[in-house]
């Protein structure tokens, strides 16, 4: 792109050249050098593509660019998609190769992200940093910091349950104890990463200035749990009694008009807790549209559902994640099917207390996949003249505000009555009339 050709340019997607690597490693892990190597080739990437977009700003081409990151790759990696003959010749022992487990997990990171320069052109950022390379999430925020006119984001990151690595493992293939240790302080290990790696964003996400934002699209990719009887492990960071991570999601989300989010959150994403220092009241002064998906596990490992849980076979062994009985009457991924009073009703009214701070809201949803995919928990806004996903009975429903909830509700769980009000209170201060509440139940999973 030379020219006057430049100005015409609206997207660029833009995937990082990893160095090469040799037959031999293709067995093996990253080493710390050849990922010292990755960030470094990453980095390299990033630089050179800022430096020719601000020689392009510096020669007086402006234009609203839309930037999709594509994570990285190296040459040597398509290999992974050369077919049958390359696995045949893994299962038959002509080579030997780990195929993507080389770099599962690496998390490729941007160094010296301060030194970027400022680019004005770029509007619209989006990073897929859950692919085959994953980025850490520390990588949206530092690109962030050198994009002052963006006005809308899009972020995908990796938030893996390293608990889940640990019970996916086959364990009876196991013959000995050092087997199973070794598992154990893998898992470890992937919780420690994925703590730092969450307070790490949010330190950041909270430090940046977001000059011109209004649009942001969040997720942190989890898996659902397969063993709802598990006990879950904590992510919140030692000292913390709440999760600083949610604390600065609610923090950056305060001067947004549209935010999406899927992640593990607790209450803080809408309310400060009493032990956040110098927290003020929150306020979303303009936002319309809210999207929150949940996982069923807050952050502090407990549990956000229940329901009936079936009894244990007697070859089940919960802690390690063995379920013995194949042609079980239940399914253990599938038994927590409402919400727990315990657990979810708090983070609830915490979101009722933060529709209140929202005088413009036209629209919320907020989310929770219960059965592997095939059964959710939701509960639905909709402002006047906005036909609503699931709920409307007719025509007249569209002049009201209307409050949907779609679950295994009415029957055993209901909001409480505070916190019920404070739902139906969405969009009053703007459209006024009374709201419809409605339970539809189960069928709209």
């Amino acid at each position: 792109m030379t020219g006057n050709r430049r100005k015409y340019l609206a997207k660029i997607s833009f995937t990082a050249l990893l160095p090469e690597y040799s037959d031999e490693a293709c067995a093996q892990e990253e080493t710390r050098d050849e990922q010292q190597a990755n960030y470094e080739a990453f980095t390299q990437g990033i630089n050179d593509l800022f430096a020719i977009l601000k020689a392009w700003e510096d020669d007086g081409v402006h234009r609203a660019l839309h930037l999709d990151l594509r994570s990285a790759a190296s040459p040597t990696d398509r290999r992974v998609y050369k077919g049958h003959d390359l696995m045949y010749n893994i299962a038959i022992g002509m080579r030997k190769d780990i195929l993507s487990a080389r770099w599962e997990s690496s998390r490729l990171q941007l160094l010296m992200p301060d030194v970027l320069p400022l680019l004005l052109n770029v509007h619209y950022l989006r990073i897929d940093g859950s692919g085959s390379r994953r980025l850490v999430p520390l990588s949206a925020p530092d690109l962030a910091m050198s994009l002052p006119n963006l006005n809308s984001v899009e972020w995908d990151f990796h938030d893996c349950d390293a608990e889940a690595a640990y019970y996916q493992t086959d364990h009876d293939s196991s013959d000995s104890e050092s087997d199973s240790e070794l598992e154990v302080n893998s898992s470890e290990a992937l919780l420690e990463a994925r703590g730092k790696n969450r307070m790490d964003f949010a330190d950041r996400l909270r430090n940046t200035q977001y000059y011109s934002l209004s649009a942001a699209h969040i997720t942190f990719y989890h898996a659902a749990p397969i063993d709802q009887r598990r006990t879950c492990p904590s992510i919140v960071p030692m000292d913390f009694s709440f999760d600083p991570f949610s604390a600065a999601l609610r923090m950056f989300s305060q001067n947004l008009t549209t935010l999406t989010l899927n992640a593990h959150l607790d209450s803080t994403l809408f309310w400060p807790s009493p032990d956040e220092q110098d927290a003020l009241n929150p306020s979303w002064p303009h936002l319309k549209s809210l999207d929150v998906e949940i996982n069923m596990i807050s952050p502090s490992g407990d549990w956000y559902f229940t329901g009936p849980r079936p009894a244990d076979h007697e070859d089940d062994d919960a802690e390690r994640g063995i379920i013995g009985d194949a042609d079980r009457e239940y399914d253990y991924t599938n038994f927590r099917v409402h919400p727990d009073p315990q657990t979810f009703d708090p983070f609830l009214a915490a979101f009722a207390k933060a529709v209140a701070k929202m005088p413009v809201l036209e629209y919320f949803m907020l989310t929770s996949e219960l059965t592997e995919g095939t059964a959710k928990l939701h509960i639905l806004y909709n402002a006047p003249g906005k036909e609503a996903e699931f709920g409307d009975e007719g025509p007249e429903d569209l002049q009201c505000r209307r409050i949907y909830y779609a679950c295994e509700v009415g029957k055993v769980w209901v909001p409480e009555a505070e916190t019920a009000e404070g739902l139906k209170g969405a969009g009053k201060e703007k459209f006024g009339g009374e709201a419809i509440e409605r339970y539809v139940g189960s069928q709209y999973y």
